[in-house]
């Protein structure tokens, strides 16, 4: 019975029915009574966003942590704030307005150490006479000039982390645009209405449950209600409209072109120079963590990133793609959007998940990588169900990812001597996601930190690479732990290896009992590990066999231990077959995680 339940929940709630609520609201930090978002596109073709809220506070978190404070981003140059009206409704009925002094223009957090945005404000209004019982009201308009903006767009999820009693959404057009909108989730639909010289696009709804908190829900809320909307043509338009900046003329200035040179010089492979100007941009280079909607989707040049020595991600992705231009790598900047918030008639710049640089390294092809971190493999391997958008100087190019089943594979031979001392090697092979091309590319030593548990880098010992592709890639490695055993009395507990890139990087070690959202792993995958131990004389296994095999519908754990005279063969394997764990399906997927995350399937115990 719990299980059905739990199943409709996501699909009534998707759904948006009325009737429903998710849980007490009494059970929360805080409820909204009334919340209302309204755009407006104006003929002169300004913008307004209008925000209003009734926002009763539940708890002492809600207004000490929480709720105390509105914060509002904006670029004074661009943009003005009018705030209508800001007061509190205290418990006993007294109506409490926010004094003069509640209301304080900051430098926004993240343009703290970004010199070039330091014109933008975030106003910080702070609400006075907050309790437990209290009603919070605030409605505020911000104004944005004509061409601030190329086009009135939004991606605004139609929920939130506490629970609506009333939500309305509004989109107000002028006669001679058209709006192209989508509603994921959902199968609302809008009241189409006109006022004056605009048409009025009405969606209202009532009791929205609220975001779950559990972990590992699937990416990017993508399975709750959203709108998409945006007056522009279509995608290809917006993006040729957005490319016409001058920072996609990839102009370099000499001191960049003599950096370019040197490296070029110094490294003959073309894919260690692609590696090392990416080095050079991640590392020397600040990263400004300004979200696009703040500077107006406008970037600077690369020379001007270059001599700030910083810049937003799509800023140091132009940069990077100018250098690889410069040393002679095709290359191009490329937004990554999630396949469930693509599509191409919805003309919007405000569903780009992350900004990447696709470079042609030449015999091996094509290889995304990141301007912000150096990342291990190629992001295209790494990003399932994800739509890259190439922008390329004459046009766009279009690829999507598939989620790829991750193959992970450890061994190990080992030999333990009397003085209870660990030699032999160890070796791994891992392919798609989960292999560490570029890693290995940069720095093979860097192998030995991908190697955890019972062994550490400093008992790792010159690193051999028998096979290195994007495909798969394949090492051997040395051992040599002169204290492999934790020992007690007689006992001698000997921790088993494990990659730390592996299942091991999903960071899942503790699940709670129940769950009632779908839960999200990175991608499929398949992980084995085989050790062979050969052991002294007086040495033997505490248990010498032993054999546990759990199978179910997301997957399958395996542990084996078999002694054969002096040699103890040890198999660990684990299979996760979906990526998308539904609730129905959640206590077989624990188990599984349960068991490959237990004590007595992570050491092997030795008696004398």
């Amino acid at each position: 019975m719990k299980k059905i339940i739990s199943f409709l929940f996501f699909s009534v709630f998707c759904l948006l029915n009325s009737d429903f609520v998710f849980a007490q609201d009494e059970n929360y930090d805080a409820v909204y009574l009334q919340l209302k978002k309204e755009y407006t596109l104006n003929p002169d073709g300004s913008i307004d966003y209008r925000y209003m809220k009734k926002q009763k506070l539940q708890t002492y978190r809600s207004f000490h942590n929480l709720y105390g404070e509105t914060f509002i981003v904006y670029h004074p140059d661009f943009q003005s704030l009018r705030v209508n009206e800001v007061y509190t409704i205290m418990a006993d009925g007294k109506k409490n307005p926010s004094p003069a002094n509640a209301f304080n223009e900051v430098l926004p957090g993240f343009a703290a150490n970004a010199p070039a945005y330091n014109k933008l404000r975030e106003m910080v209004i702070t609400h006075a006479g907050t309790e437990r019982n209290a009603v919070l009201n605030i409605d505020y308009v911000l104004h944005s000039k004509k061409g601030f903006y190329p086009c009135l767009m939004g991606n605004d999820l139609l929920c939130e982390v506490e629970p609506v009693k009333e939500l309305t959404f509004i989109i107000r057009i002028h006669s001679e645009s058209k709006l192209n909108f989508s509603i994921l989730n959902s199968t609302a639909t809008p009241v189409i209405t006109k006022e004056g010289g605009f048409q009025v696009y009405t969606w209202k709804f009532t009791n929205v449950p609220a975001i779950s908190t559990e972990d590992l829900q699937k990416g990017g809320n993508d399975l709750y209600p959203r709108i998409l909307f945006s007056t522009a043509k279509d995608k290809s338009d917006l993006y040729k409209e957005f490319q016409k900046q001058a920072a996609f003329s990839y102009g370099l200035n000499t001191e960049m072109k003599n950096m370019v040179a040197a490296i070029s010089a110094e490294n003959k492979e073309k894919a260690d120079v692609i590696l090392k100007l990416q080095e050079k941009v991640v590392t020397e280079l600040r990263l400004y963590p300004v979200p696009l909607r703040y500077t107006g989707f406008t970037i600077r040049t690369a020379q001007e990133t270059w001599n700030s020595n910083g810049g937003t991600p799509i800023e140091k992705a132009v940069l990077f793609v100018a250098l690889l231009k410069e040393a002679g790598v095709e290359a191009n900047p490329v937004f990554m959007i999630r396949n469930s918030m693509y599509n191409e008639s919805i003309g919007s710049l405000l569903d780009i998940e992350d900004i990447l640089v696709k470079a042609e390294v030449p015999g091996t092809g094509p290889v995304y990588l990141s301007a912000n971190t150096l990342n291990s493999q190629n992001l295209f391997l790494c990003s399932p169900e994800r739509v890259f958008v190439e922008l390329r100087q004459r046009d766009i190019r279009i690829e999507k990812s598939t989620s790829l089943k991750n193959k992970i594979r450890l061994a190990g031979t080992f030999t333990v001597n009397e003085k209870n001392q660990l030699s032999g090697d160890v070796s791994f092979s891992e392919d798609n996601g989960a292999n560490p091309y570029l890693i290995l590319l940069r720095d093979k030593n860097k192998a030995k930190s991908l190697i955890g548990g019972g062994l550490s880098s400093s008992d790792l010992k010159d690193p051999g690479i028998t096979k290195m592709g994007m495909d798969q890639s394949s090492v051997v490695i040395a051992v040599q732990k002169d204290k492999p055993f934790r020992n007690d009395s007689d006992y001698y507990f000997l921790q088993l290896p494990f990659l730390t890139n592996g299942i091991e990087s999903l960071g899942i070690h503790l699940l709670p009992k129940d769950r009632t959202t779908p839960l999200e792993i990175a991608s499929v995958m398949e992980e084995s590990d085989d050790f062979t131990y050969l052991l002294p004389d007086k040495m033997k296994p505490f248990i010498p066999n032993e054999k546990k095999e759990l199978k179910n519908n997301t997957g399958v754990f395996s542990f084996e231990v078999k002694t054969k005279g002096e040699k103890v063969v040890i198999h660990k394997s684990l299979k996760l077959e979906k990526r998308l764990i539904q609730p129905s399906e959640y206590a077989e997927f624990k188990a599984l995680m349960d068991h490959w995350n237990a004590d007595r399937y992570r050491e092997v115990v030795f008696t004398e």
